[in-house]
């Protein structure tokens, strides 16, 4: 009885290190997963980076039809531009249009930032959504007040090669390339709070701000730089490929509540997503994607359409307008959708 007893008190005396040791093992292998799901992820926004870059600068070379149309379109310049190739349009027309889209993505990314309920829960709930929605418009509007000021201010060769025109157009066409840190933000959120579980993968946070920082620095450094300044920002668009599809996919993968489900109180108990309704869920999916036929557009009216540059800048302008509106009026529509979400958590 007493060796028992001897024996009992050994391991009752061994049991407390024995769950340290556990304790540790345990730590340390939430340590090395962690490390690995972020190696996973910082290799992954690297390969995504690298070759949706390297995709923008061949994919306008390569769609049928348009090939000649694009080889005299885009000529690289690395900030450095020439009599022979280089175009600039310094019209009303073109700069009038760029400050009329500043001030419409101003308005709507302010509304989309003070879209908020009385109850400050709700109101904390919805405050990533409202601060990404706005940061992404913002990016537009500033984007566009660069690119108006350029326009109308810089009229020469000489003065397209100084370092305010290189820091100004930087502006312009960097907040275009960074804008895909936004929107991917956004789809990562509308994910979490409107989407299916598991239907996206989320990610990291840093994941997108990481993308949106490679393709901004790689447009400081001149490597989307074109003897025509504004086939820049083209290139800068197709490299929001990734998160535009993210975006989409987020919204669009799920099975939508009927009208009927939409409207009813235990729908809207459980999830925001019965206060989404289709006319704005279509302008999302539209204002999203419907920027892409641009692309084959602007090399085809450039060198076939004998349009001025400011009637094209015009146009683009336009549909830039209606597209970028659609984005904003929908994130605008999905913000009020979850500031007026009824179930708050307490946490």
């Amino acid at each position: 009885m007493q060796d028992s007893a001897k024996y009992g008190r050994l391991s009752s005396d061994i049991t407390p290190e024995s769950s340290s040791i556990q304790q540790t093992k345990e730590t340390n292998t939430e340590t090395s997963g962690s490390f690995i799901s972020s190696l996973k992820a910082f290799l992954l926004v690297a390969f995504v980076s690298i070759s949706t870059m390297e995709f923008a600068q061949w994919f306008p070379f390569k769609i049928p039809g348009m090939e000649s149309a694009s080889r005299k379109t885009y000529v690289h310049a690395w900030y450095k531009y020439d009599n022979e190739h280089t175009k600039f349009d310094n019209s009303p027309w073109t700069f009038g249009t760029d400050y009329l889209l500043t001030v419409i993505m101003a308005v709507l990314a302010v509304l989309c930032l003070m879209e908020t309920d009385k109850c400050p829960k709700k109101n904390k709930a919805s405050f990533r959504l409202r601060m990404y929605s706005f940061s992404l418009l913002s990016c537009y509007g500033l984007s566009t007040l660069a690119g108006a000021w350029a326009h109308q201010h810089f009229t020469t060769i000489d003065a397209l090669n100084t370092t305010q025109f290189r820091v100004l157009w930087y502006l312009c066409v960097g907040n275009v390339a960074f804008a895909s840190a936004y929107m991917g933000l956004i789809g990562r959120e509308v994910q979490q709070v409107f989407g299916v579980e598991g239907a996206v993968p989320l990610g990291p946070w840093w994941f997108w701000p990481a993308y949106g920082s490679y393709m901004a620095l790689a447009c400081g450094f001149g490597y989307i730089s074109f003897k025509r300044p504004a086939c820049d920002i083209f290139i800068a668009g197709i490299t929001q490929v990734a998160s535009t599809f993210y975006c989409l996919a987020a919204l669009w993968l799920r099975k939508w509540p009927s009208s009927k489900e939409a409207v009813g109180e235990s729908k809207l108990k459980e999830s925001p997503i019965g206060l989404v309704r289709l006319p704005y869920r279509l302008m999302f999916y539209i204002g999203f994607i419907g920027n892409a036929p641009l692309l084959p557009m602007y090399p085809l009216l450039v060198q076939y359409s004998g349009m001025t540059l400011a009637g094209i800048n015009t146009l683009l302008h336009s549909w830039l307008m209606i597209m970028w509106g659609m984005q904003g009026i929908s994130l605008l529509h999905l913000c009020k959708a979850m500031s007026s979400y009824p179930k708050v958590s307490m946490d």
